[in-house]
């Protein structure tokens, strides 16, 4: 694909998530988001056609958009003990002001598809299910990161959902909160271990 057509792509996706955000997804019609992007009709189904595709576009973007998220947190802290985590706290619970608007009206996209059809969620779920394959593999006790991630989790879907705001003194005593987990649970199984060897060593 282009770069033009990528753009072009691209815009289309940003209008059917505002038009999904302001109107509801009832009113998510190839009308009303052709009107949105300032494009006729036949010049959306160029691109998708039907609107199957056009949600299940909408939610693969919003995945590889998570998914990059989550990676370049994770490659920006020192490898060790819960990297994934750390980098998910640092990348996710550091700035109030990158919730934005459009992270928001995007993971819209997702909610679009339980709506219309549970199974276009499938490339979110295959984003999670990587990113849960580096939770289990981050040398913290069974459950630690798992649980952190998930409190996170929690904090994002009430964002999203205008449940409760994301303001800085938030993020960062949780933040906190959610450090000293990590650093309690790294000590406890590093004490464990000494105390396991111990033990083999004097049997």
């Amino acid at each position: 694909m282009t770069r033009a057509n990528q753009s072009t792509r691209d815009q289309l996706l940003d209008a059917a998530e505002t038009v999904g955000v302001r109107e509801g997804i009832a009113r998510l019609t190839f009308d009303a988001v052709a009107a949105e992007a300032g494009v006729s009709k036949g010049g959306l189904l160029h691109y998708f056609t039907n609107k199957d595709q056009l949600i299940e576009a909408m939610v693969r973007r919003a995945a590889d958009g998570w998914r990059h998220h989550f990676m370049s947190s994770y490659e920006s802290v020192p490898p060790g003990p819960g990297r994934m985590v750390r980098g998910l706290l640092l990348g996710c619970f550091t700035d109030a002001q990158a919730w934005t608007e459009e992270l928001r009206r995007s993971y819209s996209s997702v909610f679009a598809a339980l709506a219309q059809n549970p199974a276009l969620i499938q490339p979110m779920r295959e984003t999670y299910e990587e990113l849960y394959s580096y939770l289990k593999a981050d040398g913290l006790p069974q459950g630690v990161a798992e649980t952190i991630s998930t409190a996170m989790d929690g904090l994002w879907f009430y964002w999203v959902l205008r449940l409760r705001p994301v303001v800085q003194a938030d993020l960062d005593s949780m933040r906190t909160v959610l450090e000293r987990a990590i650093s309690q649970a790294i000590e406890a199984a590093a004490k464990n271990d000494g105390s396991q060897t111990t033990t083999s060593q004097e049997s």
